[in-house]
C-alpha cells in the first residue's frame, strides 16, 4: 500500500515533452505531489478510491514521472503517525510500526499504456530566463502599501491563462520562492499584465541569461 508514502516529481513540469499525455486525474495527482504531502492525503483531496490511487501511482512511477521520497524518522513520524486514522486502542510507536508492516502489501498492478521516459540530457540554456521572484518583488516595490502590493501581484497572475501557468509548473504563488521562466509565451503574458495593472513596462532587471559567464 502507498497510502502514507510521499512522492516527488522527477521532472520539472515545464520540461515534459509536449506530446506527453495523461488522464485528468493523473495530471492532478502529479501536480499535487510536492514531496511533502502523503499519498493518502492527495487521494482524499482528489476524491479517489484506494484502487484509483494505486493505479495512478503505478502509472506515474512506471513512467519515471514520480519517485518515492526518502524520509527522516521525524518526517516519517509526522506523516504516518500523526496523520493516521486513530486506532481502537492506544498504540506505542513499536506497536504502530508492527501493525503497518504486517498489513497486506499485495495490490492490483496495471501495466502502463506508455513507455518510461528517459531523463533529458543536460543542455546549456540558450534563451534568457525571467526570475519569478524578481517579478514579484518589482510589483511589491511598485506599491508603497504592502496590501496593495500583494493584491497587484495576484491581479497580474490571475489575468494569465491557468493552463499556461500550470504548463510552467506554477500552481501557486509563494512570495519567498523563485522560479526561472524560459517560456517566451508566459514571459510575454506576465509583461503584458504588468503593463495593464501597474501601467508601467516590465523592467529588464527581471531577466537574465543563464548561459552568460558569472561576473566575479
Amino acid at each position: 500500500m502507498n497510502n502514507t508514502k510521499i512522492f516527488q516529481t522527477t521532472w520539472a513540469l515545464q520540461q515534459l515533452p509536449a506530446t506527453m499525455k495523461l488522464s485528468n486525474q493523473e495530471w492532478r495527482f502529479l501536480l499535487c505531489s510536492d514531496g511533502k504531502t502523503p499519498a493518502d492525503q492527495i487521494q482524499h483531496r482528489l476524491g479517489l478510491s484506494e484502487k484509483e490511487r494505486e493505479h495512478i501511482l503505478s502509472r506515474l512511477c512506471a513512467s519515471n514521472l514520480l519517485e518515492e521520497r526518502v524520509l527522516s524518522l521525524e518526517e516519517y513520524a509526522k506523516t504516518t503517525i500523526d496523520l493516521s486514522a486513530p486506532a481502537s486502542e492506544p498504540q506505542t510507536f513499536t506497536e504502530y510500526l508492527q501493525s503497518t508492516e504486517s498489513a497486506g502489501s499485495s495490490t492490483e498492478k496495471n501495466m502502463p499504456a506508455f513507455s518510461p521516459l528517459q531523463k533529458p540530457p543536460v543542455v546549456t540554456p540558450t534563451v534568457r530566463a525571467m526570475s519569478l521572484q524578481s517579478v514579484i518583488q518589482f510589483i511589491l516595490n511598485h506599491n508603497p502599501d504592502p496590501t496593495a502590493g500583494h493584491l497587484a501581484t495576484y491581479q497580474v497572475f490571475m489575468g494569465i491563462n491557468t493552463q499556461l501557468l500550470k504548463r510552467n509548473g506554477i500552481t501557486s504563488l509563494r512570495f519567498q520562492d523563485d522560479r526561472f521562466i524560459t517560456d517566451p509565451e508566459l514571459q510575454t503574458a506576465i509583461a503584458e499584465n504588468i503593463r495593464k495593472v501597474l501601467k508601467v513596462a516590465c523592467p529588464e532587471e527581471v531577466f537574465f541569461n543563464p548561459s552568460a559567464p558569472v561576473k566575479k
